[in-house]
């Protein structure tokens, strides 16, 4: 639209130059003919083809000076539509940059939601392999727990069935030894009577003989009575001597008493055994009845 008035402006000066030609001409006629032929009137002329000259020329700068500054102002238009599209280009490098990195900035935001996602699910399931390896390792426990309870029972129950078989068996040997003992004792009972059977037996042949030969020393005193006894402890020494005589328990009657310590004394030495154990009793002190009417 600019350059289209720049042109209509050109041709209406041209056209007004043309019309003051016109009325420049018409006035030179007019002098020409009221002055005809004179030197002014060729003068006029002159001056007015000058005018109209410089009209034209200045008219020919103007045009000039237009088509300069038309050219200037349609550079300026060039170089502001090459700034425009520049600034578009501008705009467009930064818009699809501005898009590129909203898109990256998504797929960013995509890949780390992916990523976080991946990372969840991965902890899941290292959680879930967490817990069942927690299970299995608890059910190994329970069951390692129990195989360990089932042996200690077995090992408890063979224990015990041990045990009783021990103490039964410590129990028949008990009772086997106590058996023995009892029969050892039964033995020994029986030896020991009958030892003391045998010693009462040897005892009393030594005793018999040792009161026969007493009561064969014996002088009855004059005017004692009959049936008197007396208990004599005597005290016999190796070979039979009487190492002590006396009354243990007296017949009432000293003349009695008297005489059986007499006879004691004159019966030395009296029978002694030569086993030291049968001899043992007579060592120590034996106590005699002394009833010679018996």
């Amino acid at each position: 639209m600019g350059r289209v008035g720049d042109i209509g402006l050109s041709v209406l000066a041209h056209a007004a130059l043309f019309g003051l030609f016109a009325v420049s001409f018409q006035m030179t006629g007019i002098t020409d003919q009221a002055n005809p032929g004179t030197e002014q009137s060729v003068q006029a002329v002159a001056v007015e083809e000058a005018e109209v000259q410089q009209a034209i020329e200045a008219l020919e700068a103007e045009e000039a000076e237009e088509a300069a500054e038309q050219r200037r102002r349609e550079e300026e238009l060039a170089e502001l539509e090459a700034e425009r599209e520049r600034e578009a280009e501008r705009l467009a490098a930064e818009r699809e940059a501005a898009e590129a990195a909203e898109q990256a900035r998504r797929e960013a935001e995509a890949e780390a939601e992916r990523q976080r996602e991946a990372a969840e699910q991965a902890r899941r399931e290292a959680e879930a392999e967490a817990e069942r390896q927690r299970e299995a390792a608890e059910q190994a426990r329970r069951e390692a727990e129990a195989e360990a309870e089932a042996e200690a029972e077995r090992q408890r129950e063979a224990a015990e069935q041990a045990r009783r078989e021990a103490e039964a068996e410590a129990q028949r040997r008990a009772e086997r030894e106590a058996e023995a003992r009892r029969q050892a004792e039964r033995e020994a009972e029986a030896r020991r009577q009958a030892d003391a059977e045998a010693l009462r037996e040897a005892r009393g042949t030594y005793d018999a003989a040792i009161r026969q030969r007493v009561e064969s020393t014996w002088t009855r005193p004059a005017g004692i009575p009959d049936g008197l006894s007396a208990l004599v402890a005597v005290r016999l020494g190796p070979g039979g001597i009487v190492l002590s005589v006396e009354v243990a328990r007296s017949s009432g009657n000293a003349a009695f008493d008297r005489s059986a310590v007499t006879a004691v004394r004159r019966a030395d030495p009296l029978p002694m055994p030569d086993d030291p154990d049968l001899a043992q009793p007579y060592r120590e002190g034996i106590e005699m009845v002394f009833a010679p009417d018996a």
